[in-house]
């Protein structure tokens, strides 16, 4: 039985690089983050030899961390613990409404695995969806769809190094559905069946899954982990495990570390939800009070040591790369200590101390011929038993010497000369409008979010504070830290004995010199650290807004209030449009959208890549008179920006801010139309960007269906998929100027707001702001007359030059644009019969693919351009298999249509979706308001949603399959490694 779990890879050090290979691994969706809270590296602790002789503890703790601090836990969570060791953790919250956030916390992942096991917590987190004591084998699935929830999104489960945890979203708080909740949760703790032919089945899906996830990010990972823990337990113990283990598992072996660690007293159930708190401990009672150890408690694991001193090299070639990551590192042993107000005061200096210095990276980034792209420094500690600080940059491959110099000078130069009560006074006014906002939101607070913020921090052995009680107890010391507290606490982050410095990626040094790749690094390192850095000068910071305020405003010519939707529509006599809509979702919450042009399909014929080129440039840019950085620190303590984006049927302002900052966006809003910043640096920053993106992507299967596969479905269509090189560079800030400027000059504009806002104040700022600029122009711009259209009846192969084993295979069938909801709804839920059908032939029957999928893309810009697609991550030597079997998924459909049960278990999930999705101010932003002057049916779509989709029948979507899903419409992708001589 499927299911979509994550493996956690989450470890100290070489945090982007990690989310670098996170995003390679988690590419199918489906993920669930828990990532670990930054614990501070200024924690007064020692192991006087420089060595972690630890054990593993079993992670869940038997005392709550606020049972020995001098914190108290939020008053709003129920605590409560059976006679077993059992405990559980309750918490009502009514967003969404009715749905509930159900967890199951297991104390234990990959190093409680023995050498004989490795592999084996990841694959018993699979066998728990393959047969239990009340749901067989092909059942939970089924369940869970039954019941109105969205398998992978509302149910799902991950495994890290010392924890798995179950998540299930329930549809409901009443009691039936809890129930039905628990009894899934139940047999999660004591009810695996473990089947012997369900074990042998499910290898090949892991199989699969090891398959899926290898990637040159994940190879330089595990590389990199080696050197960083290479005696500690983690780097041998990768959640994914091992091939021949994972092949020769049996029952026995399942069973032993499911009876060993799946045990009362190593578990947290937690819930978050709209739900009555007696009931559920009344249910969570009758279901575990007779859950009880199967085994005795196994010995804890030794871990191992970390023991690091002086200078160590490390170089990882990557040829597939695209880009080089330099980093220096400071890794250590941890002694855990009980979280406390102290602890809480030294973590929050030494993450002030980071942002410091982040800034400056930041600013070093904007600068003339900066030599990397993106840059990050962080500390902390991870799994409570190591504490780690790292600065890293990612540049391009002949940069890296340059890069190193700039990271080892910025440390050093922190080191030495600390900071200034300028950038200290910054970094105070972010720190307290964040505690201020958590404290404004916290009423409409996400459950989910909630829910996974809780097992983080029982993870973590973190009291559970309230957004009041974080601001109550961490405001005062804000105010009164210092800036020799903060160099003080950067300095312990960063001592002097010893140093990690890492090059990997595409940079090949074996190659451009005789000198070993190690050596070239320390003689780099060193000959930076032999110059002299010097106290950085401190800018005048700038006052924003610097544009006068409009003297006039302009008048109103319409307004209407759609009573049904809560939505007001007005115009001014210069012609611009303006949707509001006040919600209570999200408290302390505003967004909006201003929109004009076409966007992405008015893009001229002779520049591809224009508009990526043109997006990331404006976004760098900043503002005519300010740059990026320059605004960013005038903005200190605000929690406002705009972002320019384009998408195929528009260009976008996009501005999100909170209640008491509506007229600073109105102000950003109206500084980037009529002050727009065109930086050649900016483009510089961008071209190099997708550069090594575009490099990243060539050597990869996935990344070449970006650069090719996209424009193959689009019949060769430049506006999609992603420029060459040559393209790249090709485009000019000229270009990019003359593209934009005219639009944002000239064209018609509409606002949405949407959001926890005073109406009567945001049309007065809308008139003062907007209303008042010159008229627009109301020519519409012709409409694209070139369409893309998919190459019906053609297979396309692509080879990739690449070292990892794998393929793809996409499917695909022409069908129309977005215009008739009617169509373009009942082709989404055919798209998930589609996947289901995908995971039962390709992955449960064949195991050859981990996560299939299908989905149905309607063009809002292109008229008549729609394609039905069905993406599988294959081996390659199972292309033309799979493909087969795809299609005749696809001609079973259009001959023989689907069952009712397939409909139901599409779209009643589908229904529960829709019901939170019009919770969200999002949903009314994007979906509603946006465009509605140029498509007006969206607002009856909004009434229609819900109806529509529980109205669709086997025979419209059977219809649908036999129109569309045939032979004279499909095209095909197969994207393998390229073919070596010799092999």
């Amino acid at each position: 039985m499927i299911h979509f779990c994550t493996i956690g890879f989450t470890r100290s050090g070489a945090v982007r690089r990690l989310s670098a290979a996170l995003a390679v691994f988690l590419l199918m969706g489906w993920w669930a983050p828990f990532v670990d809270t930054a614990a501070s590296a200024a924690t007064q602790l020692a192991d006087p030899a420089g060595i972690l002789q630890g054990e593993s503890k079993g992670r869940a703790y038997q005392t709550w961390p606020h049972e020995k601090s001098d914190l108290e836990p939020d008053p709003a969570i129920r605590f409560g613990r059976l006679a077993s060791g059992f405990r559980y953790v309750l918490m009502e919250n009514n967003r969404p409404a009715d749905r509930v956030s159900v967890h199951l916390y297991i104390g234990a992942g990959s190093l409680n695995e023995t050498d004989a096991q490795q592999g084996i917590a990841h694959f018993l987190e699979h066998m728990l969806f393959n047969g239990s004591t009340h749901f067989p084998p092909g059942e939970l699935v089924r369940y869970f769809q039954s019941i109105g929830m969205q398998f992978g999104n509302d149910a799902n489960a991950h495994t890290g190094f010392d924890e798995t945890v179950y998540d299930i979203i329930l549809p409901t708080g009443d009691e039936e559905s809890l129930k039905k909740g628990l009894l899934v949760v139940r047999d999660y703790a004591m009810g695996a069946l473990l089947l012997e032919e369900e074990v042998k089945r499910e290898s090949g899906v892991i199989l699969s899954e090891m398959r899926s996830r290898d990637s040159v990010s994940y190879r330089t990972f595990k590389a990199s982990l080696a050197f960083e823990l290479g005696d500690h337990l983690i780097s041998r113990r990768l959640p994914i495990g091992k091939a021949e283990i994972i092949k020769n598992a049996d029952r026995a072996l399942l069973k032993q570390f499911y009876d060993a660690w799946y045990r009362p007293d190593n578990m947290v159930l937690v819930l978050v939800g709209n739900f009555s708190t007696p009931m559920a401990e009344r249910l969570i009672r009758t279901q575990f009070s007779d859950f009880a150890p199967r085994a005795s408690a196994p010995a804890a694991p030794v871990l191992g040591t970390i023991n690091h001193t002086g200078l160590k090299i490390f170089h990882h070639h990557e040829p597939e790369a695209g880009g080089t990551t330099v980093s220096l590192e400071v890794i250590r042993p941890l002694v855990t200590v009980p979280d406390s107000l102290a602890l809480q005061r030294r973590e929050l200096v030494a993450e002030m101390g980071d942002q410091i210095v982040q800034n400056r990276l930041d600013d070093r980034l904007k600068a003339p011929e900066s030599p990397f792209t993106s840059a990050a420094v962080g500390s902390g500690s991870y799994l409570n038993r190591i504490r780690y600080a790292e600065i890293s940059a990612d540049s391009a491959a002949d940069r890296w010497e340059q890069t190193l110099a700039v990271l080892e000078q910025t440390l050093r130069q922190a080191r030495l000369h600390g900071f200034s009560e300028t950038e200290l006074a910054r970094v105070k006014k972010d720190t307290l409008k964040m505690l201020e906002n958590k404290v404004r939101e916290a009423a409409t607070r996400n459950s989910t979010a909630l829910a996974r913020g809780i097992v983080r921090d029982l993870s973590d052995d973190r009291v559970i504070l309230s957004p009041l009680q974080e601001k109550e107890a961490l405001a005062p010391m804000i105010h009164d830290i210092t800036l020799a507290e903060v160099h003080q606490a950067f300095k312990e982050n960063w001592p002097d004995d010893h140093r990690l410095v890492l090059v990997s990626g595409d940079a090949d040094l074996k190659t451009i010199s005789q000198k070993a790749p190690e050596t070239l690094i320390r003689d780099a390192f060193l000959a930076s650290a032999s110059t002299v850095v010097h106290r950085p000068e401190v800018e005048a910071v700038g006052a924003f807004p610097y544009l006068p305020m409009p003297e006039d405003t302009g008048s109103i010519v319409s307004r209407e209030v759609v009573d049904d939707l809560g939505i007001t529509r007005i115009r001014f006599a210069n012609g611009i449009r303006v949707n509001l809509k006040h919600t209570d979702y999200k408290t302390n919450e505003v967004l909006a959208n201003l929109i004009f042009g076409q966007g992405q399909s008015a893009e001229p014929g002779g520049l591809p890549g224009l508009s990526l080129l043109a997006e990331a440039t404006m976004d760098e840019s900043g503002l005519g008179q300010m740059g990026s950085n320059e605004l960013a620190q005038a903005l200190a303590g605000k929690s406002t920006y705009v972002d320019f984006r384009i998408t195929e049927t528009h260009f976008n302002l996009f501005g999100e801010t909170v209640s008491g900052e509506v007229e600073l966006l109105f102000q950003l809003i109206y500084a980037n139309l009529t002050d727009p910043g065109f930086r050649e640096d900016a483009l510089a920053l961008a071209r190099e960007r997708l550069r090594r993106e575009y490099g990243a992507f060539s050597r990869s299967i996935e990344g070449m269906m970006r650069i090719e596969g996209l424009r193959f479905l689009a019949g060769g269509d430049n506006r999609f998929g992603m420029p060459s090189l040559e393209q790249i560079q090709a485009v000019q800030l000229d270009d990019i100027r003359g593209w934009i400027a005219p639009r944002l000059n000239r064209a018609p504009l509409e606002l949405s707001v949407v959001g926890d806002f005073d109406e009567n104040q945001v049309i007065e700022l809308a008139r003062r702001y907007l209303a008042a600029l010159p008229p627009r122009d109301q020519h519409v711009e012709e409409p694209v007359s070139d369409l893309p259209r998919l190459p019906s009846g053609t297979v396309k192969r692509i080879d990739v030059d690449t070292q990892i084993p794998k393929a793809m295979v996409v499917a695909a069938w022409q069908t129309e644009d977005f215009w008739d909801i009617n169509r373009t709804r009942r082709l989404s839920v055919l798209a998930d019969v589609f996947s289901e059908r995908l995971r039962q032939r390709i992955r449960e029957k064949l195991g050859a693919s981990y996560s299939p999928y299908a989905f149905n893309r309607a063009s809002r810009a292109y008229a008549g351009y729609g394609v039905f697609q069905a993406y599988i991550n294959v081996a390659p030597e199972q292309t033309d298999t799979v493909l087969a079997e795809v299609n005749a998924i696809a001609g079973d459909l259009a001959r023989n249509g689907i069952t009712a049960d397939e409909l139901a278990r599409a779209v009643d999930p589908i229904l529960t979706s829709i019901k939170e999705l019009r919770q969200t101010n999002g949903y009314w932003l994007n979906s509603v308001m946006t465009g509605s002057e140029r498509h007006p049916q969206q607002l009856e779509w909004a009434r229609s949603f819900q109806s529509d989709y529980a109205a669709v029948t086997t025979g419209e979507l059977a219809l649908l399959a036999a129109t569309y899903l045939t032979d004279e419409r499909s095209a095909a992708i197969i994207i393998q490694p390229m073919q070596k001589s010799g092999s």
